[in-house]
C-alpha cells in the first residue's frame, strides 16, 4: 500500500480531495465573516479584527478559479492541440448558472426584498457594477466575467500560436497592472475596489498563472511547493498586513492601505501551493492518508457553492430563534445555528440541482479531455 486515497466521485466525474480541503476552508472563512455578529459574547478588539478577515476566503475562492478554469483549459490544449471555447463556456453555465438562477427564483418568488433592489442586476451578471441588496452574489458576477475574459485570453493565445510560458508572461503582467490601478485607486481615494472586477481579477490570474506553470513547467511548480519557508513567510505577511489596516475597519470595502488586497491575493495564492499536495505526485508515495478532519473540511468544499449561495439566507430564521428561545439557550442557539443550517441549504441545494445538472453537463456537452483527475469543476 502507497497510502493513496482515491479520488473522490461525483456525478461521475473524479474529485481531487486536496482541492475540495481549500475550497472548504474557503467557505469556513466566509461563514466566520459573515456570522460575526452571531458570537453570544462581546470579544476582545484582536479576536474580533481577527475574526473580521474571513472575508479573505473569497480571494482565496478567486486563486482556486483561476487554478481550476486555467488547468481545465490548458489541459484540453495539450490533449487535443486546441481549445473549444464554446464548449468551455457551456460547461461552466451547467457549473453556475442552475443553482444561482434557482436561487434568484426563490428570493424573486418569495418577496424577500424589493425586486428594484436586486432582480435585473443579478439577472443579468452585473451586481458588482450596480447596488444590489443580495451584497454577497458580487464575487459570482466577478467569476462569471472571468470567464468570458479567460475565454478571450485563450482565444487569443491560439490565434497568435503563443508559447505557454508567453501565456504565463501575460497573466503575470495583467495581474500586476490590475495591482498597480487599485492601489492608485485606493490612494485617491472615492472608490470601492471591492467588488469589481477589473480591480479584483489579478487573483484569478494569479490562479490561472500557477495553473500554466503545472501544466507546462511541472518542474518549476515543484520547485515553487518545494520553497515553504517563503511560501509561510508570504502568508504571514498577509496576516500581518490585514491585522495592521483592521485596526481601522472592521469591512473590507473600507481598507486604507493601498497594496492590502495584493499582499491577500499573494497570500493565497502561497497557501494554495501549500495546502494542495495531490496524492500520487512526486514524492507523495508512502504518506498517510487525510484524517478525518481533512476529510470533513473536504467534504464540507464538495458543497461550498451551495452554502455560499444560501447562506446569508439564514440570518432571518436564526434571527427568529434567538429571539424565542429559553435565555440558557440562546448562546448555543445563536452560535451553532447558523453554521448548521447554511451547511444543510447548501447541501440540499447541491444534491436537488447542481450535481443534477453536472450530471446533465457530462451528457449533453461531454469533457474533450480524456481520462483525468477533474475536480468537478
Amino acid at each position: 500500500m502507497t497510502g493513496q486515497q482515491p479520488a473522490a466521485k461525483t456525478s461521475g466525474v473524479k474529485r481531487e480531495i486536496e482541492l475540495d480541503f481549500v475550497r472548504g476552508i474557503a467557505i469556513l472563512l466566509v461563514l466566520t465573516f459573515h456570522y460575526q455578529r452571531y458570537d453570544p459574547i462581546p470579544l476582545p478588539r484582536p479576536l474580533r479584527v481577527v475574526l473580521s478577515f474571513g472575508w479573505t476566503g473569497v480571494d482565496l475562492f478567486f486563486v482556486l478559479s483561476g487554478f481550476l478554469v486555467g488547468g481545465l483549459l490548458m489541459k484540453e490544449w495539450k490533449a487535443t492541440g486546441g481549445v473549444e471555447l464554446g464548449r468551455f463556456l457551456k460547461r461552466r453555465g451547467f457549473k453556475i448558472w442552475p443553482s444561482y438562477y434557482v436561487y434568484l427564483l426563490v428570493v424573486t418568488v418569495l418577496h424577500v426584498r424589493p425586486l428594484r433592489e436586486f432582480f435585473w442586476q443579478n439577472l443579468f451578471n452585473v451586481q458588482n457594477y450596480f447596488p444590489t441588496s443580495l451584497s454577497h452574489t458580487w464575487s459570482l458576477a466577478v467569476e462569471e466575467q472571468f470567464y468570458l475574459g479567460m475565454a478571450a485570453l485563450m482565444a487569443l493565445w491560439l490565434w497568435r500560436k503563443w508559447r505557454p510560458g508567453a501565456l504565463l508572461a501575460t497573466c503575470l503582467a495583467l495581474a500586476v497592472g490590475v495591482e498597480i490601478e487599485r492601489a492608485v485607486m485606493v490612494s485617491v481615494g472615492g472608490f470601492n475596489i471591492y467588488p469589481t472586477t477589473h480591480t479584483r481579477i489579478d487573483a484569478m490570474l494569479l490562479g490561472v498563472a500557477l495553473a500554466a506553470t503545472r501544466q507546462f513547467y511541472p518542474a518549476w511548480f515543484q520547485r515553487l511547493q518545494s520553497l515553504w519557508p517563503v511560501l509561510c513567510l508570504l502568508v504571514a505577511l498577509a496576516l500581518q498586513q490585514l491585522y495592521s489596516d483592521s485596526q481601522y475597519f472592521l469591512a473590507p470595502e473600507q481598507m486604507q492601505y493601498p497594496f492590502l488586497l495584493t499582499f491577500v491575493d499573494y497570500g493565497c495564492a502561497a497557501l494554495l501551493l501549500l495546502l494542495y499536495r495531490p496524492r500520487g505526485g512526486p514524492g507523495q508515495d508512502g504518506r498517510r492518508p487525510h484524517g478525518w478532519l481533512y476529510r470533513a473540511v473536504a467534504r464540507l468544499g464538495i458543497f461550498s457553492y451551495g452554502i455560499y449561495l444560501w447562506h446569508i439566507s439564514v440570518e432571518r430564521p436564526v434571527d427568529w430563534s434567538i429571539r424565542h428561545s429559553p435565555p440558557a439557550l440562546a448562546p448555543v442557539v445563536s452560535v451553532v445555528m447558523p453554521y448548521l443550517l447554511a451547511v444543510v441549504l447548501g447541501v440540499a441545494a447541491t444534491k436537488a440541482v447542481e450535481l443534477p445538472a453536472l450530471r446533465l453537463r457530462e451528457r449533453l456537452v461531454p469533457s474533450r479531455i480524456p481520462e483525468a483527475r477533474i475536480p468537478a469543476g
